[in-house]
């Protein structure tokens, strides 16, 4: 083995004690002593001459160890099993491996983008950090971890991504992924209606046509479907057929309702679906939690929770109006107990509050001022409506005070408080959302279709999508809470110009029941008069109609949009009733007004029926009725906005006429 510089200097140590051991000879034995110098002389020339090919010897190996180390490290670094490149901030290569020559069919040039290589690439998230990202260029899957190049150059700030192929891996991810179970609640929403009025034959025929609809759509995507009563199913598939229906968009809710008896009722199906649970249990749950929602925003709907979201598809039927009152007797019983049984009573709806907000909220007012129980109702602000109502109440003595605003309602909060919310059930809308909150016991009284976020914890729910308004709700209660229970006259008048406002003058999502709580109203002596009253505007208001319907386009499919882009007092009631009124000219399906509002832009969304404006305005961040609905939209224009809504109504209408054009086809195979 080549020795090493220190081996020499311990040589010449010895040979210099043995030098100065000779000089001491030298003094006994002179010719000694010459002969141990000649010696020592020999021997010092000996071991330099080793020493220098010692050193040579070194100098060759680590020079010979060099080579090989550069070889082996560039060999590594050209053939690692992961690509190799680094970048800079715009995002141009300048230097790469051969694994990524050979995973990239494109030429690699120095200089030239990573860009135009995958267009995808996060380069906005990566620059000046570290960190990690999973993409997905085509068919392959890779891994990128990312370091900036410290110490190189501050003008040029230089990034390394080391790049590995995780195409494996996310196959078996996937395919794990896609056996994952998924568990569905499926009801028929319209069971004794479809079967009403027809021969035992098509008693028969019906049941067993969407039995073997949803047989065949469940079989066909490797499903187990089972009936556990004569409208109810449970259903149990992978996620990879889920992502099939989802691609669908649920083509199922289309076929069934295809099928009409001989009383020309479609069939409408409600879906509760959940997926990507930790446990079955969690996945049952979810499922009927899906279910619950679909039925509460009117049915012929599937909604289904997955990765952490729930997505709604089909809403295109009108919620079906139910002839039975047990369920309002029993409701009405209930809040009679309830009222009873607290201190006092906050009642609120809706921020901006409208006729059928405040008409629902006196409604519930006279049932507890009917027990004896302190109360008021709380108002986001003096909205037009609120305003006019208020003149009104100067003139009895027993509404004085009645409404506060939400800090003197914070101040009534006690431990027994019971708070009313009508007209709304979603949080953010209510006129004083810091009650929630602060009070326990909250009864939620609405008609309009469910939606995603709702107040959390009630006491107790009346959602019915298929009432025209949140004031005929009110209105049946009324009739069975006490046959004692006399209302005053602005008391019916308010709850009769709610219903007027929701059902456009009885015009829409008007039934049995609504003429009948209208009549029960009349004869406790609403005036319509008061009402004509009650809605009757300024010129200014005149005017600022008169400019937004001048400022409106007719689209293609009978669609039209005003936009009034200044802002004005209220604005929103203005955009509501311009919406409203140009569903009036011949031809038009669907209506929206833009204008602006405090936060951004605000969408007022009216129908005719065929066309669901929930679900359109849902989509931006709003929600509401089939016919009637509404978003605010924050942070942004007009000029933005306008684009947005004209193709959610375009692809609407698409997916319409594609599934329409699917049942026809379906009907005539059939036949």
């Amino acid at each position: 083995m080549p020795q090493g510089p220190s081996f020499w200097f311990d040589t010449r140590m010895y040979l210099a004690v043995s030098a100065a051991l000779l000089i001491i000879i030298g003094f006994y034995n002179v010719y000694a002593s010459a002969f141990g110098a000649i010696l020592l002389f020999v021997l010092y020339l000996y071991g330099r001459e080793r020493q220098e090919q010692q050193q040579k010897a070194i100098t060759a190996y680590l020079e010979n160890m060099t080579l090989h180390v550069d070889q082996a490290s560039y060999f590594a670094l050209q053939n690692l099993p992961l690509a190799i490149a680094i970048i800079d901030q715009s995002g141009a290569l300048h230097w790469q491996n051969s694994v990524l020559a050979d995973w990239v069919e494109d030429e690699i040039i120095p200089g030239r983008p990573i860009q135009e290589i995958w267009p995808d690439l996060p380069l906005d998230r990566m620059k000046e950090k570290s960190g990690m990202e999973s993409v997905q260029f085509g068919n392959k899957h890779y891994q990128i971890i990312y370091k900036p190049v410290a110490d190189y150059n501050a003008e040029q700030k230089l990034m390394i991504l080391y790049i590995t192929d995780i195409t494996s891996t996310e196959m078996v991810r996937e395919e794990c992924r896609g056996a994952l179970p998924v568990f569905a609640h499926i009801q028929i929403d319209n069971y004794d209606d479809v079967l009403k009025g027809l021969n035992e034959s098509q008693r028969t025929a019906i049941p067993a046509e969407f039995n073997q609809q949803l047989v065949e759509w469940v079989t066909g995507h490797d499903g187990y479907l089972k009936k556990y009563a004569e409208d109810l199913y449970i259903a149990i598939f992978n996620r990879q057929s889920l992502d099939a229906m989802l691609a669908d968009k649920f083509d199922i809710l289309d076929r069934v309702r295809s099928i009409r008896g001989g009383n020309k009722i479609p069939v409408t199906l409600s879906i509760g679906v959940a997926a990507d649970e930790l446990s079955i249990a969690a996945l049952g749950q979810r499922a009927r939690a899906g279910l619950d929602l679909a039925l509460g925003r009117g049915g012929d709907q599937a909604a289904v929770y997955v990765e952490g979201k729930v997505m709604f598809y089909g809403g295109k039927a009108k919620a079906v109006e139910k002839n039975t009152r047990v369920k309002a007797r029993i409701m009405a019983q209930a809040l009679r107990d309830m009222i009873m049984d607290c201190e006092n009573v906050l009642i609120m709806g809706h921020t901006s509050e409208d006729f059928d907000s405040l008409g629902a909220a006196l409604g519930v007012s006279r049932m507890a001022l009917f027990i004896g129980k302190p109360t008021r109702i709380v108002v986001s602000q003096q909205s037009l409506a609120v305003s006019k109502l208020s003149e009104l109440l100067v003139d009895y003595e027993e509404y004085d005070k009645l409404l506060i605003t939400e800090a003197e309602a914070e101040s009534l909060v006690t431990d027994n408080t019971l708070l009313f919310v009508v007209d709304t059930h979603r949080p953010e809308l209510t006129a004083a959302p810091e009650l929630l909150q602060r009070v326990e016991r909250i009864v939620i009284i609405d008609h309009h279709r469910r939606a995603e976020k709702f107040i959390a914890n009630p006491l107790l729910i009346y959602l019915e999508p298929s009432a025209s308004s949140t004031s005929e709700l009110i209105a049946e209660l009324l009739t069975y809470f006490d046959d004692k229970l006399d209302l005053t006259r602005l008391e019916a008048t308010a709850l009769y110009a709610g219903i007027i406002l929701d059902t456009k003058n009885f015009a829409v999502q008007t039934g049995v029941r609504t003429f009948d709580a209208a009549a029960y109203l009349r004869r406790s002596g609403a005036d319509p008069a008061l009402v004509r009253r009650l809605f009757r505007v300024d010129m200014e208001t005149f005017k600022r109609r008169a400019e937004i319907i001048n400022n409106t386009d007719m689209l293609e499919g009978g669609v039209v949009i005003a936009t009034y882009p200044r802002k004005v007092k209220n604005g929103q009631i203005v955009a509501a009733q311009v919406a409203d009124m140009l569903l009036n000219i011949e031809g038009v399906r669907v209506s929206f007004v833009l204008f602006p509002s405090e936060e951004g832009v605000g969408v007022s969304a009216r129908s005719q029926g065929d066309i669901n404006v929930q679900l359109i305005m849902e989509q931006l961040g709003g929600g509401g009725h089939q016919t009637v609905a509404g978003a605010q939209v924050k942070d942004t224009t007009i000029e933005k906005i306008k684009p947005q809504v004209i193709e959610l109504i375009n692809k609407y209408i698409e997916e319409s006429d594609e599934d329409e054009s699917n049942s026809a086809a379906r009907s005539e195979k059939s036949r």
